[in-house]
């Protein structure tokens, strides 16, 4: 029981595609990945152009602030959120995996579910399936 989902953050530069850790979600869902998404288009209207990690959109970093951001109103992080080193360290079995793609200007998010390639989906398309709207 449960509405699994795992989310992962990579952009591509000058050392190549760099990624960060998966954080899955027992309950989060679909919602969850649109939360990651959006977390990534306003992290991207506040970069100050400074040369620190998060303002590059460091992947790793990325992942460190985006927890920050989905626990700040808790005392504890007791069961929903845990980390993996892949997709395959976790169970992810109800929505699949989320990529949040960090590139220069614009914020793309792929669709994986298992042995699956991974395939672009609009985050905020309801038509594609990929991520609900909430109501």
């Amino acid at each position: 029981m449960g509405d699994r989902v795992s989310v992962q953050f990579r952009c591509t530069d000058e050392e190549g595609v760099r990624s960060s850790v998966v954080l899955f979600s027992h309950w989060g869902g679909k919602a969850f990945a649109r939360r990651a998404y959006r977390y990534a288009l306003e992290l991207r209207g506040k970069t100050n152009g400074a040369l620190m990690p998060l303002d590059r959109f460091d992947p790793e970093t990325v992942m460190v602030d985006f927890i920050r951001e989905v626990t700040k109103e808790q005392d504890r992080v007791r069961c929903d959120l845990y980390l993996g080193a892949s997709m395959a360290n976790g169970d992810n079995t109800d929505n699949g995996h989320y990529i949040v793609w960090l590139l220069r200007g614009k914020v793309r998010v792929f669709h994986q579910y298992g042995d699956e390639a991974p395939y672009e989906v609009d985050p905020e398309d309801v038509q594609l399936k990929g991520i609900e709207v909430a109501a």
